[in-house]
């Protein structure tokens, strides 16, 4: 029986493996986008569920003064 024009069915244990393939050849292949991603996330996630008031407070300032940079950079 011919399969052309039928998606193919895996395992979920071999969809989960060519997904897991997949991730790392695009990870090895876009490695700044990667590391942003992963360095986002992070301090994504630390400021969301574990940061103190006064961790915020001390971001926020730095936030603030690299807006302030970047916008002077993009005016010139």
């Amino acid at each position: 029986m011919n399969n052309k024009g039928r998606p193919r069915k895996y395992t979920p244990e071999k969809a989960r493996q060519i997904n897991i393939n997949n991730s790392i050849q695009w990870n090895k292949q876009h490695k700044e986008s990667a590391y942003r991603n992963q360095k986002k996330s992070r301090a994504k996630n630390f400021l969301l569920n574990d940061a103190r008031i006064d961790e915020l407070e001390f971001f926020s300032e730095l936030i603030y003064e690299r807006l302030k940079e970047l916008k002077n950079n993009n005016s010139n």
